[in-house]
């Protein structure tokens, strides 16, 4: 490992703050405390779809029986890039397996440094976006870099969209190591209490996260056969639509109503996925 990579990876392991913007200001944990009293964890992907490294990514949360969210940016789905038809039916895929889909605005822009018509077309043409190739609500916006400033925060409560901030981010898009990533993420999940929550950010558009997943679930069952032989309490990955039906009761219920009336669908078969 290069002297770079390792000092990088120590200022991790010592929770050193990233270097994202106004990251801070979003209320911590994340996702509040844990609704079961187990420690939880909930797993998020930014910026894809991409055609390799998300295809990677589901096959290896469908291994595990795991639904997550994914926080996509529009200008991954749009005519000029190669691979769109590949792209497109990731996203049917995701849907169809009962993942969760988030606005992460169409170029990825930073919000509060743009003008405020530029941060509402961001946000509202990825939405829209969205809507359409899945069928489901955008509920849920995470914000590139973590940026927070009171005028974004009236757009959000003027559209009714959560920011999902996260408690774990192993900053992978830097160091581009599968290796560095697992090591700080089981190591922080190692001292993950019950009551706690946390949610762990990765992106679906890099190659050291598709490498590293699959070895951190792995850790995850082990260590959770240690904790109950010890009688202590698993960590619980909760799904994206446990988090929004605790979060956002009443507009996941409208959703899944108004989802059974579409017919044999991939989004009836996600919708379905939700109901009690």
């Amino acid at each position: 490992m290069s002297r770079c990579l390792l000092v990088f990876y120590f200022g991790l392991c010592l929770g050193l703050a990233p270097l994202q913007a106004d990251a801070g200001k979003w209320p911590r944990p994340a996702g509040g405390q844990s609704s079961s009293g187990d420690p939880e964890l909930l797993l998020t992907f930014d910026d894809g779809p991409h055609e390799k490294h998300t295809k990677k990514i589901l096959d290896t949360l469908d291994e595990h029986g795991i639904q997550g969210i994914f926080f996509w940016t529009g200008h991954r789905v749009v005519n000029q890039h190669k691979g769109l038809e590949d792209r497109i039916a990731l996203v049917e895929r995701a849907v169809r397996s009962g993942h969760l889909i988030g606005n992460h605005t169409t170029t990825h822009a930073k919000l509060c440094a743009v003008s405020a018509a530029d941060a509402e077309r961001e946000l509202d043409e990825n939405a829209e976006r969205y809507e359409k190739l899945t069928g489901l609500p955008q509920i849920l916006l995470r914000v590139p870099y973590g940026a927070r400033c009171r005028r974004l925060d009236g757009m959000l409560a003027e559209r009714e969209i959560e920011h999902m901030h996260w408690d774990l981010d192993p900053q992978e898009f830097r160091h581009h190591s599968a290796d560095i990533t697992f090591s700080y993420v089981t190591r922080r999940l190692a001292r993950l209490q019950p009551g706690m929550r946390a949610i762990l950010l990765m992106h679906d558009t890099q190659p050291a996260t598709a490498k590293a997943l699959p070895k951190i679930l792995k850790w995850i069952d082990k260590e959770n056969a240690k904790r109950l032989k010890k009688g202590k309490r698993p960590i619980r990955i909760i799904t994206g639509s446990e988090y929004v039906e605790e979060k956002h009761p009443v507009p996941l219920l409208a959703w899944t109503r108004t989802s059974l009336s579409v017919g044999q669908s991939a989004v009836v078969a996600a919708a379905r996925r939700l109901l009690p």
